[in-house]
This record gives C-alpha cells, sequence and structure tokens, in this order.
C-alpha cells in the first residue's frame, strides 16, 4: 500500500530592500476577509481559520510593475520548490542594484506544518558577470495551530531555525552551489509533493501555438474559431534530439489540409487570439488536471471579454476546479474586477518611483461600490493616468495632425 503524498501549499511571499519595489512588498493567496458560503467555491480551505484564495488577479495601468512582480513571485517558487539555481530563473534579470534583497516566502504542508523562509540574495561583484548568489537562507517550522486566528498564522516569533545556510556542515555545504536553495532539505526530509508552477509571461506579447497532446480539443477550436475543423500539433525528434514540430490544420468545407513546420506559416491562417487561446488553454487544463498555480499576465490581451470570463470561471466552478488549482493574473481591463466577488482576490499595482501593491481588501472602500469605478475614478491614487499628462498627449495628437495638414 502507498504512503500517502502531503502536498506542498504556497501561501505568501515578501520581498524587502529590491530598488524597483517599495519596501516590504507583499503577495498573498490567504484569505484577510470573511469566508461566507456564496464564495466558499473561490477559495481553498487548508486547515482551521486558512484558506486561499484560487483566484488572485493583480490590475494596474500601464508600467505599475505587474509582469515584474509575477516573474519576481514565479523565480523565487522555481528557486525553492524546482531546486532551479538563480540564473535558471527570472531572478538574475530581476534582481538589480548592488544592495542585498530579502524574499520571505511562506508555505503550508497537509500534514499540518507550516514553513518560513527567508532567503538573503547578494550580488557576488567579484563574478565577470556580476551573478547573484544566496548570502544565507534560514528555514523554520512549526506545527499548525487550528485555534490560531487569521492575524497569528504566519507569527514564527520564538521559534528556532530548522536549517540555517550558515550553519550546514561543511560536508553539507560543499555539495550545494551557492546560488541554489536549501529549501531542497525539507522536500527530502518530507517528500511533498509540489504544485505545479506554469505561466505565459513569455509569450504575453508574442504569438505562438502550443498544446501539451497532439489533438487540440475540438471543443475550443469551436469555441475559438468555428470555422476550423480540426488542428493537430505532432511532435518528435530528429536523430540530434532536435525537437520537431508538424502542425496540420484544416477548416471545414475545405478539402484541403494545411500543413506546416513552423509557426510563421500557420499564423497566416489562425488570428492570434485563436493561437493564444488554444496555447492558453493547454495550460489551464494541466494546471486543472495537477491542482498546479498558473500565472497569466495580461489576460484579456487579442480575447474577448467572454473569453476571459470563461477562463476565469473555469477556477471558481468547484465542479471544473476539483483539484484546487489556482489563477494569477494580470490585467488592465478593470471591469473583470466586478466579476471577483471577494476583495482579497484583488490587488492594485501602482508606481510612484518605486512599485507598490496593495491589496483591495485592505483599502477601506465600501463594498457598495463597484471594483472597477473605485479603480476608474484613482479613488485609490495611482490607478487612473493622470489629468496633465491626458492633456498633453491631447495637445501632441492634435499638433501631430496639424502639421500634416499644412
Amino acid at each position: 500500500m502507498n504512503e500517502k503524498t502531503n502536498k506542498l501549499y504556497f501561501l505568501k511571499m515578501k520581498i524587502e530592500n529590491h530598488p524597483l519595489f517599495s519596501d516590504e512588498l507583499e503577495f498573498s493567496l490567504m484569505s484577510d476577509a470573511r469566508v461566507l458560503e456564496s464564495t466558499k467555491s473561490q477559495l481553498t480551505h487548508l486547515a482551521g481559520n486558512l484558506w486561499i484564495n484560487n483566484i488572485i488577479t493583480i490590475v494596474g495601468k500601464n508600467a505599475t510593475g505587474k509582469t515584474t512582480i509575477m516573474s519576481t513571485i514565479i523565480g523565487m517558487l522555481k528557486l525553492l520548490l524546482y531546486r532551479m539555481s538563480i540564473d535558471q530563473t527570472s531572478l538574475q534579470d530581476i534582481f538589480i542594484g548592488t544592495e542585498p534583497i530579502k524574499v520571505t516566502t511562506y508555505f503550508y504542508g497537509e500534514d499540518e506544518i507550516l514553513y518560513k523562509d527567508v532567503t538573503t540574495f547578494n550580488l557576488d561583484k567579484a563574478s565577470p558577470n556580476k551573478k547573484w548568489i544566496i548570502g544565507n537562507e534560514v528555514i523554520y517550522e512549526k506545527k499548525f495551530n487550528k485555534r490560531s486566528t487569521k492575524k497569528n498564522i504566519l507569527n514564527f516569533k520564538n521559534i528556532d531555525p530548522l536549517f540555517d545556510r550558515n550553519k550546514l556542515s561543511e560536508e553539507a555545504t560543499s555539495l550545494l552551489s551557492p546560488d541554489d536553495s536549501i529549501f531542497r532539505l525539507v522536500q527530502a526530509k518530507k517528500k511533498y509533493a509540489v504544485q505545479s508552477i506554469s505561466g505565459n509571461l513569455m509569450l504575453a506579447n508574442v504569438n505562438a501555438l502550443l498544446y501539451g497532446d497532439k489533438d487540440v480539443p475540438t471543443e475550443i477550436l469551436n469555441y475559438l474559431d468555428p470555422t476550423i475543423e480540426y488542428l493537430k500539433i505532432e511532435q518528435d525528434r530528429d536523430e540530434s534530439g532536435q525537437l520537431k514540430i508538424l502542425y496540420r490544420l484544416k477548416f471545414k468545407n475545405r478539402e484541403e489540409e494545411i500543413n506546416a513546420t513552423a509557426f510563421d506559416v500557420i499564423e497566416h491562417y489562425l488570428s492570434s487570439g485563436t493561437a493564444k487561446g488554444i496555447t492558453l488553454y493547454g495550460s489551464v487544463i494541466a494546471a486543472l488536471q495537477t491542482g498546479g498555480i498558473i500565472f497569466v499576465d495580461e489576460l484579456e490581451n487579442h480575447f474577448n471579454h467572454a473569453i476571459v470570463r470563461s477562463f476565469i470561471e473555469d477556477f471558481s466552478d468547484p465542479k471544473v476546479n476539483v483539484n484546487r488549482a489556482i489563477l494569477i493574473f494580470s490585467t488592465h481591463y478593470s471591469e473583470l474586477l466586478d466579476d471577483l466577488e471577494r476583495g482579497d482576490e484583488v490587488y492594485i499595482a501602482k508606481r510612484d518611483n518605486q512599485i507598490q501593491l496593495q491589496r483591495y481588501s485592505s483599502s477601506n472602500v465600501r463594498s457598495d461600490l463597484n471594483k472597477s469605478e473605485v479603480f476608474e475614478s484613482d479613488y485609490l491614487g495611482g490607478t487612473a493616468p493622470e489629468y496633465s499628462a491626458y492633456m498633453q498627449l491631447k495637445k501632441a495628437t492634435k499638433k501631430a495632425v496639424d502639421n500634416t495638414r499644412e
């Protein structure tokens, strides 16, 4: 009989002393609002007062750091959970400056154990390519107390470290690279199953067509483009190990099948929205099947609003999201906020010299106000384009048009 494998859940992350971020920028999946019967389906209950949201959005105007925030979270999770080195993640490109950067990450294990990982990153000034390395990493562990209030769940005061990188034996440190996390010691000790981490951040503004299975489901094709009869994406490797892809596309009421080995050929027949929709749908299916976390940058990019809402609904419908997968997405489309019933599902990204992240549920906004109206009205500050910038743009546009008439 196989022993049950406990799952490890990401809870929260705090980033300190990063030059781009306001000090102690925090991102949390943990519910900080009341859990009502009407919204229970949108959350996952872990234990006691510990609930996490299945949907989180980061909304903000252009250049407020939404992509940078998500890239940092993804990079840190892959460093800790997937035994990747810093330069194998997005962290190497996101970390800037010369001062140490500290990231604190919290997890919950299904064996009712909480973890706090505090990693300090240093710039290795002696390296020719200015690599970032781990200066120190300390991991704390404590038993979850079901009577803890939400405020005290992550209180690790008076808890001694489980592992301290700088206090490991010489034998242990000799096996570690300076840009490897020691969180692998926790995984080796407990054999946790970790959440899959996926995202489209590299593809947000690039057209591509990827899918996990050979046959793209007819249902998603009909939904995105009802003129398509079938689309098959066959993958193989040649003798040298190079990946070879063959796209086979057929439209209804046409006899010929279109074959292509490169996407730049197929994209002449498919809209960018259809290609991105198929790619995103494959990632969504994978996350729903495994109970993983999927990060989607600019969810509304090239999609109509009905399709955007359908992707969100997959994660809020308990009949679909049976494995309690999590969707974290960024958007410029503030009207989507009104589809999210809970204030703790929404983060507002703002930028005034540094990137700030404010949780809507902590903003003391009246519950009867539409979230989209609050965002568009600039009630919270930094969410709507400045009027002076708008007027300058209008004058510049008028001047450009007038010049063409002269």
